[in-house]
């Protein structure tokens, strides 16, 4: 901003103590703008020229939290100012135009935790103020900005965190099915990407609040399986398998119904022989030159959590412990977590 519309403000410097053991050289710009940012906070000055102060602190330092809240309570104060009595309510282009700003200082900081907060704070003040079609299209707005920086970092944490704040405030059920196949193309982009599928196990879960049915519950074994033949070694579709399953293992014996018992271990047992036929695929034709498909970790780890629920059967416990006999070798990260697992299934043998 203009140096001479703070003239005025009398700058309060940074105490760095007495004798600090190392100081930071600060640009006379950063000194001009933090000094006097310090005496309009201490006079809690929210006026436009304090608004726009924090303007240029933040330029100089897109991290402080201290400026993005006290640049908040600008917006709310100057709005209120605007609004002759009435209830305070930040106009659109106000935050429109913030959200502007904040999207420019991310460029370089696309994980800047205050950047998304801004954001997420601003919009909370947004969706109280629209609804209907209104508020869909703000959110599928954000959606697309969320998209683009997506398409730069995949697994921007932040990003798919913000994603899911907005998909959960609006639960609205048309956004809940397109973030679906918004999880699968980005699965499809990268089948190694961790962030896509746990947003496909988002949306499907959130959306229902429930566990999943039966029947979408196999359909989402044969996507996982489907992910799994792309590549064997990828650890995520063979997770997102055994989530499945386990959810719909552990809902059916917690209700008891031996129907719901019966289809759940009809299910299992399907998904089972579908690994081993895959495995005897690979065994034929590789689906590597470097590694064999018997040191494929993901696919035998699977195979084991599906064997080990059927615990009164000991035929597929011998199986699932030769399994982890195998997987102490292959798997020397784990090979202690793998020898407690050989304990727990000779107990249930014996």
């Amino acid at each position: 901003m203009n140096p001479s519309v703070v003239l005025d403000i009398v700058p309060i410097p940074q105490d760095d103590g007495p004798d600090p053991v190392c100081s930071i050289a600060y640009s006379p710009e950063f000194v001009h703008a933090y000094d006097r940012f310090r005496a309009v906070l201490k006079a809690d000055e929210r006026s436009e020229r304090a608004f726009h102060l924090t303007t240029t602190c933040l330029e100089l330092n897109p991290a402080n939290y201290t400026v993005w809240h006290f640049r908040r309570q600008c917006l709310i104060a100057l709005s209120s100012a605007n609004t002759s009595g009435r209830a305070p309510k930040i106009d659109v282009e106000r935050i429109e135009s913030d959200l502007d700003f904040a999207d420019k200082l991310g460029g370089t900081n696309p994980k800047n935790y205050q950047l998304w907060y801004h954001r997420r704070a601003l919009l909370e003040i947004r969706f109280g103020g629209e609804a209907g079609d209104a508020l869909l299209e703000v959110a599928k707005k954000e959606l697309d900005y969320i998209d683009r920086i997506l398409e730069d970092d995949s697994k921007n944490y932040h990003a798919w965190s913000h994603r899911q704040w907005i998909m959960r405030t609006l639960n609205n059920p048309e956004l809940w099915t397109s973030e679906v196949d918004y999880a699968y193309s980005k699965t499809i982009e990268d089948p190694r990407n961790n962030s896509a599928w746990n947003q496909r196990w988002f949306a499907l879960h959130e959306g229902r609040s429930d566990v999943l049915t039966l029947e979408t519950a196999r359909e989402e074994s044969r996507y996982a399986l489907s992910g799994a033949k792309i590549d064997p070694f990828n650890e995520c579709p063979w997770r997102y398998l055994i989530g499945v399953l386990m959810e719909q293992w552990r809902s059916a014996h917690k209700s008891g119904d031996a129907e719901d018992i019966a289809r759940i271990i009809e299910l299992v047992r399907e998904n089972i022989d579908n690994v081993k036929e895959m495995y005897h695929m690979w065994e034929e034709n590789p689906p590597s030159e470097d590694h064999p498909i018997s040191a494929c970790v993901s696919l035998l780890s699977a195979l084991v959590d599906l064997l080990v629920l059927f615990k009164d059967e000991k035929e597929l416990l011998a199986e699932a412990k030769e399994i982890v006999k195998d997987l102490t070798v292959e798997d020397p990260v784990r090979r202690k977590y793998w020898r407690m697992k050989e304990g727990e299934i000779s107990k249930l043998l014996a």
